[in-house]
């Protein structure tokens, strides 16, 4: 028995095939009809079958029975506030992030590194403004946002092409950087000013300033003001990188509190 093999045989396979299907259910892909279950796990029926009932047992997963689609359930919905109250990192951060962001007038986002993306952990928003839902647990591309690139920026070019040949560079706006040798030269100009751009990469009309959270040579996470094209000018970079880099700093000395997570996507 290889060394491989010794260290992976605790693992429970019906456990992972039932954690593939529930992370299945994402922001841009919330409900799943049965078919496009069966296509996309390529499980066979009566095994994703039998999962299914199991998870609604448990209420993890429910089932529409008008358009009979599946969504996660109530109890994921739950575990998520109990997941949050977890990571005290959070609540470390709040009061530096509602700082910043009274200072500022704009958006306030905390977020880490997962599995090769962007993972939002938290964001201070403007009473003045309308938020339709809570920023926590998302994810999100590296390459075209501020914080994924200020992350990037801290990890060896050997991580950051796994990551990229991984994900691809899509194309979300007029702006996106979707060219590798070109990623790289940003990556650089990032490390030498301290700080990351995001010129409506991700989003038309939004601009964005980030810098990475460091603990010894190790980029653990990201904090970023954002707003609009109109209210984030140029002269004004300076000014917020220095107040970033001072609770970047503060942040950094609480790396033990952060949440342990792998830098690179599944199975690298």
């Amino acid at each position: 028995m290889s060394k491989k093999d010794t260290v992976e045989i605790w693992k429970i396979n019906t456990v992972i095939k039932a954690a593939s299907i529930l992370k299945l259910f994402t922001g841009k892909n919330p409900n799943w009809s049965y078919n496009q279950l069966v296509h996309e796990t390529k499980m066979p029926k009566s095994t994703l079958s039998n999962m299914l009932k199991t998870l609604e047992y448990t209420r993890l997963i429910e089932k529409d029975e008008h358009t009979q689609l599946y969504n996660l359930g109530l109890e994921i919905l739950e575990m998520s506030f109990s997941a949050r109250k977890a990571f005290s990192i959070i609540e470390t951060a709040m009061p530096f992030l509602d700082d910043l962001q009274q200072r500022t007038g704009e958006i306030v986002y905390f977020t880490v590194p997962k599995d090769g993306k962007v993972l939002y952990l938290e964001a201070s928003y403007p009473a003045s403004k309308s938020v339709a839902y809570s920023v926590t647990g998302k994810t999100l591309n590296m390459h075209c946002t501020g914080v994924g690139k200020a992350m990037l920026s801290r990890f060896s070019l050997d991580d950051v092409k796994k990551i990229i040949d991984y994900y691809g560079m899509p194309k979300y706006t007029s702006t996106t950087i979707v060219n590798y040798d070109e990623l790289i030269e940003e990556l650089e100009r990032i490390k030498e000013r301290g700080y990351a751009i995001d010129n409506g990469e991700e989003a038309y009309g939004v601009r964005c300033l980030a810098v990475p959270i460091v603990a010894g040579d190790e980029a653990i996470g990201a904090v970023s003001i954002s707003g609009s094209t109109l209210s984030m000018k140029d002269e004004k970079f300076d000014e917020y990188a220095s107040m970033l880099m001072e609770v970047a700093n503060t942040l950094a000395r609480s790396a033990d509190k952060f949440p342990k997570s792998n830098i690179l996507p599944p199975e690298i």
